[in-house]
């Protein structure tokens, strides 16, 4: 056989293998596909509500599927994969049951489904599988208006009987403004304290100077000026008028009708009477007058102690409080004064003892400053004092408290030492204890950035409270988490027309409140209630005709909001809402409402 008849033949060969695995891949492939047909179900949808392609204008309460074939049992319908999506979004789905045909598969949607595009996907054990759409055009919705209209002659609102304020607190945000004016206000109001103390307590000849006198006049100014602005802009955000009009003192007192409101007021009022020890100190040193001069002073400085009334607070907090803020004020005023007139010049023996004296307070206010500051942290923080924000402000003013507590206990040790042997104050002595002492000034001036910027804040022991309702609720819950804080009421609870009241309670901000009550009986549509508050406070959904419990049975109710750091973690109940029809005794009477008036709110 020659070299071309080889070629042939391989050639041949070649050929009759290509063949051979040819037909065995295709007879191998043919027998996957097979037994993969073979393996697959059959079982499809014939029908649905909602039906493939179907707009609706209510949104869907359940998916409900009937199949061609009888599934084997309800386990293999609650082992069915079965999934709602509408508009990008999943929507939660409840275990799917079997009815009694066999065929029939429903599944109650645990939320209000978005509106939009909405995709059903479902997979049997025996690998049936299918998907249909529907498109959901509208939600039941029941918004509550944030303008209040219609109320009465004395601007309230009823609702079942009860009366509550229309809306409080909502003029613009001026937190910043009004952080920077509350370390201003301290800073004065703790200079004429501690100064006038450390008068009183060491430094008697201080009256005779003329540097002292006009220290303690002008700060005085300063001190009124700072109120009146905090009590303006505090007015402001009651009313929601603008800054023109609280100006004026006489549209005070309908705004700040709190007990924060009322507090703000008396301390203005104390510090418009301290003109009396102010513009003559020697009052403080007078006895016919001593016991008023100091009674006014304390009581000035102990409403900053104050500065959680009407919240949830132990009573010890306020003890505590006002003990710091007088031990702070003491050492602030002290440093100050020491600062603005006794170093400011060189001078004789009294500048030396007015010195010494403050020095040898400084351990004992340091003491009480530090011991009620910790007491303060217990009562507030508690053990949450790492993991909020509010504790870690604390863990920080702790801190700034520390360096300068250490920084005053060396200024004390050198002046006790140093200045021993001295007969007169020189100037190079004053400038170095001038430049210890502001260096702590700074340092209490931080700390007092620290605390305003804490004094809105809520630390974990502290409870917002919302005012109780007048009248009884059929229903009426509080549900919490950890960020999270709602009291919901419902009355008369039954089919028809009904009225709720929202509280909110925690966080103190909030955006996107949200209400859904969606009914386990099947065909009926859910209901979500879009709430105005954007801060803690109340809104009444009025029994007008707006809210309508139109299913007898169980509702599940979900709470969802957002704030600034990310979505809430959603609260949620359930109420049980009897069929008016079969109702023989009413408990309750849902009044008449204006026809133009939907609702009533509350802010905090």
């Amino acid at each position: 056989m020659n070299g071309n008849d080889r070629g042939t033949s391989a050639h041949h060969w070649l050929k009759g293998i290509v063949a051979i695995l040819s037909v065995g891949g295709t007879v191998a492939f043919g027998s996957i596909l097979g037994a993969h047909a073979s393996s697959g179900g059959s079982n499809v949808v014939i029908s649905s509500n909602p039906a493939p392609n179907q707009v609706v204008g209510v949104p869907p309460t359940q998916i409900q599927m009937v199949f061609r074939d009888p599934l084997a049992s309800q386990e293999t319908a609650s082992t069915m994969g079965l999934s709602l999506s509408c508009n990008g979004t999943l929507v939660g789905l409840a275990q799917p049951q079997l009815g009694t045909d066999s065929r029939t598969v429903s599944a109650a949607l645990t939320q209000i489904p978005p509106a939009g595009q909405c995709t059903v996907s479902w997979l049997l054990p025996d690998q049936s599988s299918g998907t249909f759409s529907f498109t959901s055009s509208a939600t039941t919705e029941t918004t509550v208006p944030e303008n209040v209209d219609g109320t009465n002659s004395e601007g309230e609102t009823p609702i079942i009987g009860e009366t509550i304020p229309p809306s409080t607190f909502s003029g613009p945000r001026v937190g910043g403004v009004l952080g920077l004016l509350r370390i201003a206000e301290y800073f004065f109001l703790a200079s004429i304290f501690g100064g006038i103390m450390l008068i009183f307590l060491t430094w008697p000849e201080g009256v005779e100077y003329g540097e002292t006198l006009r220290f303690f006049r002008l700060t005085w100014l300063a001190s009124v000026i700072t109120m009146y602005f905090i009590v303006a802009i505090s007015a402001m955000r009651a009313s929601g008028k603008g800054l023109s009009e609280s100006l004026s003192p006489f549209s005070w007192f309908d705004s700040l009708n709190t007990a924060g409101g009322i507090l703000l007021l008396v301390r203005f009022g104390l510090v418009l009477s301290t003109v009396w020890v102010a513009w003559n100190p020697v009052r403080v040193l007078d006895p016919s007058t001593q016991v008023p001069a100091i009674t006014i002073l304390v009581a000035m400085i102990c409403t900053f102690g104050f500065s959680r009334i009407g919240q949830n607070v132990a009573l010890l907090t306020f003890v505590f409080g006002s003990i710091h803020a007088i031990a702070m004020a003491m050492w602030l005023g002290g440093l100050v004064l020491l600062s603005r007139t006794v170093l400011s010049d060189p001078g004789d023996e009294d500048l030396l003892n007015a010195i010494r004296g403050f020095a040898r307070l400084s351990i004992s206010i340091f003491v009480v400053t530090v011991f009620s500051g910790i007491m303060q942290v217990y009562l507030l923080d508690g053990q949450n004092i790492f993991s909020i924000g509010h504790g870690r402000l604390n863990i920080l003013k702790i801190i700034v408290v520390a360096i300068m507590v250490w920084i005053g206990l060396m200024m004390r040790s050198f002046v006790l030492h140093r200045l021993e042997p001295e007969t007169e104050l020189k100037a190079k002595m004053a400038w170095r204890l001038r430049k210890a002492v502001s260096v702590q000034i700074v340092f209490a001036i931080l700390a007092l950035a620290l605390t305003s910027w804490m004094v809105p804040m809520n630390p974990p022991q502290v409870k917002a409270t919302s005012p109780a309702p007048t009248v009884a609720y059929v229903f009426r819950q509080e549900l919490s988490n950890d960020r999270f804080s709602v009291i919901i009421s419902i009355t008369p609870a039954t089919t028809g027309v009904n009225a709720m009241r929202i509280e909110l309670l925690e966080p103190s901000r909030i955006n996107n409140f949200t209400v859904n009550l969606i009914p386990q009986a099947i065909g009926y549509s859910g209901i979500s209630i879009h709430v105005p508050l954007k801060r803690r406070g109340a809104a009444i959904v009025l029994g007008d005709g707006t809210f309508v419990l139109n299913a007898p049975g169980l509702w599940s109710i979900e709470i969802t909001g957002t704030t600034t750091t990310g979505d809430l973690v959603p609260l949620g109940t359930t109420i049980t809402v009897t069929d008016a029809t079969a109702t023989t005794t009413t408990t309750t009477t849902i009044a008449p409402a204006p026809t133009d008036t939907t609702t009533t709110t509350i802010a905090g």
